[in-house]
């Protein structure tokens, strides 16, 4: 798969997880933590990846 387009799903999917995750466990926070969350759930699928790679 192309890595643009692993990019892309990664970070649709981590940032609904994101929003998701804050909105469940933090109803008052605002939509903002949910993105920020997004965007760190999306930098450790990646560093995860990088680990598994180096690794092998």
């Amino acid at each position: 798969m192309n890595t643009l387009i692993t990019f892309m799903v990664r970070l649709i999917i981590g940032l609904a997880f994101g929003i998701l995750l804050i909105r469940l466990f933090r109803p008052e926070w605002s939509i903002y933590h949910g993105v920020g969350t997004g965007l760190i759930l999306v930098a450790l699928a990646y560093g995860l990846s990088f680990f598994r790679k180096r690794k092998q």
